[in-house]
């Protein structure tokens, strides 16, 4: 099973690949909508629209190219990411169950399928992202007719009607043309494809992993805001082998567009233990199906809220589109003044609308909580202490809702835990607050601050700063939080590897990878755990200073464009 920061993470993935194809292609439209308007719209010259069109065509196949070559590498690590990430979590039940999963990399038949999978999906996205040449053409073509017969019959000037035909080509967008003759938004067919095939292919991989290890039932995940026609079986049970007293997967509509992992289906599933309690009671989904949100005075079902928020979102979609476009009027080669006045004014009144519509959805997910509540999946784990054959272990449990009693027992197993790795002692007070902030820190009382949902690795993170900044003031952590936090979630990440902890992704994570990228390249230590610990092990004040020297023995023979690289990496360190 994925969790919901790891959803987010992929989406975020997903949107960066593609995001400004789009808003490129709009504005190489307009821009030679402008180039040529004066010409066609005095007089129809064929010969200069076919010219403008074979251009137009090659300039966006050598775009979109572009594109393609840059993501597959991005779209097979989703991938991989996604498979390793989605059995990690449910091998760990697994193997509290007392099983023996098979590493997906070792897994021959299971790794040949998720790449596979990754490279199908890149090529199919490869086609279909260079259909958006020719119907680039088409709206070229059809918008140069437009204008040509509104200025020619006196209905709008001739700036008029260029500025309406930019509006209507950012209206259309630059979209992709499916075989059936379908059309879609390229930001739209990209998300569809991969989400879609990612979560279809984790999926898979979970149900192999269940029949490799003779594993019947499983429990799927829920939220509230979910389509109606998914509420009806989100939190329940399924058996695979169509056992009776559960759902089948014929239920589930699992291998269907609209069912279980179809289209858009943001549902998971994870494995469950017979007679186990459920991360759902009935009250629990009944009370998630009807739950409302207030906005502006009015109820709505989350469902509906939700459809609002994505109405709002086009929106501001549509602005940055419309945007792209007079851009590319302003770019272009025309030497028409009121074109350009006329434009400077629309470009200015887009923008404003941008800004208003940022405001208003702003204002939206600030009434309902939306960006806090609709979008977390709302997925709990198997309580050990209900599974007799299960040990009852707090350590090997995943980012969930702990009760108070459970937390300071985490809280004192995660202390003893940070100990055996590190040689500073604690200065934990011994304390941990429920935080009533929606924070999770070591205070500079050194009590523990922590949120009722959270994990072993954060408490775990916490933890190592009593070890680590706690020996130090305020005015330190300041100048050095960067590194401090850095090092302390590298080392975290790592003792979660080897004491079997699941690691949780954190906004600290991109200099993690960072640091990880240092060591790989210059070889302080033979591998990552090492140099967490070295690098943990290293006074706050001079963990920089160390890795600068190291980087600049390194640098003595080597070229500038390794130099460069490896200061990129140290600068997020800096403020």
């Amino acid at each position: 099973m994925l969790t919901q920061e790891q959803w987010n993470l992929i989406e975020k993935q997903v949107n960066n690949l593609y995001s400004n194809l789009e808003l490129e292609i709009i504005q190489e439209i307009a821009e030679r909508i402008a180039n040529a308007g004066y010409a066609n719209t005095v007089v129809l010259n064929n010969t200069l629209i076919a010219q403008e069109m074979g251009i137009l065509y090659q300039d966006i196949i050598n775009q979109v190219a572009q594109y393609n070559n840059s993501t597959e590498i991005e779209v097979q690590k989703i991938f991989e990411e996604a498979g390793i990430n989605s059995l990690e979590y449910d091998d760990n039940i697994y193997k509290l169950a007392g099983l023996n999963p098979t590493a997906l990399k070792q897994s021959k038949s299971m790794w040949q399928i998720l790449e596979a999978t990754a490279l199908k999906t890149h090529y199919n996205l490869s086609n279909l992202t260079m259909t958006t040449a020719n119907t680039a053409q088409t709206q070229f073509y059809k918008a140069m007719n437009k204008a040509y017969m509104e200025v020619s019959t006196g209905v709008k000037s001739y700036s008029e009607s260029i500025i309406d035909t930019i509006k209507e080509v950012s209206v259309q967008g630059a979209y992709i043309q499916y075989p059936s003759g379908q059309h879609r938004s390229i930001e739209s067919a990209v998300r569809t494809n991969i989400i879609t095939s990612v979560n279809q292919t984790c999926g898979k991989l979970q149900l192999m992993r269940a029949e490799e290890l003779e594993w019947d039932l499983m429990e799927l995940t829920a939220h509230s805001g979910a389509r109606p026609e998914h509420a009806n079986w989100q939190g329940k049970i399924v058996s695979r082998s169509g056992k009776k007293g559960y759902l089948s997967l014929d239920d589930i509509g699992y291998g269907t567009a609209t069912g279980f992992k179809g289209v858009n289906c943001m549902h998971d599933w994870r494995p469950y233990y017979k007679g186990s309690t459920k991360t759902y009671t009935d009250k629990e989904l009944k009370e998630m199906a009807n739950e409302t949100v207030i906005y502006n005075g009015k109820e709505y079902s989350k469902y509906d809220a939700s459809q609002i928020q994505r109405k709002m979102e086009r929106q501001i979609r549509q602005d940055k589109k419309d945007i792209a476009g007079f851009q590319g009027t302003l770019t272009s080669n025309t030497k028409d003044a009121k074109l350009i006045e006329d434009t400077k004014t629309q470009l200015l009144n887009a923008q404003n609308k941008l800004k208003q519509h940022n405001s208003i959805l702003n204002d939206f997910t600030e009434q309902t909580k939306f960006r806090k509540d609709y979008s977390r999946l709302y997925v709990g784990t198997t309580k050990a202490n209900d599974i007799p054959e299960f040990k009852q272990n707090l350590l090997r449990q995943q980012e969930k809702i702990y009760r108070e009693k459970e937390l300071k027992q985490l809280a004192e197993e995660t202390n003893k835990l940070a100990s055996i790795y590190t040689s500073n002692k604690s200065k934990w007070s011994g304390k941990i607050i429920q935080s009533k902030r929606n924070i999770n820190a070591k205070l500079w009382n050194c009590n523990i601050e922590i949120e009722n949902f959270t994990s072993p690795h954060a408490l775990l993170h916490e933890q190592l700063h009593a070890h680590s900044i706690s020996y130090y003031n305020k005015k330190t952590y300041t100048k050095y939080w960067k590194i401090e936090e850095a090092v302390v979630e590298f080392y975290t990440k790592e003792i979660g590897k080897k004491e079997n902890i699941i690691n949780i992704n954190s906004q600290y994570d991109k200099w993690v990878i960072n640091l990880k990228k240092i060591n790989n390249k210059i070889g302080v230590d033979k591998n990552d755990f090492e140099f967490a610990q070295r690098l943990f092990n290293i006074p706050v004040n001079q963990r920089l200073n160390f890795l600068e020297n190291e980087i600049q023995k390194y640098l003595s023979n080597k070229t500038i464009d390794e130099a460069v690289e490896l200061n990129k990496l140290m600068e997020v360190f800096y403020d």
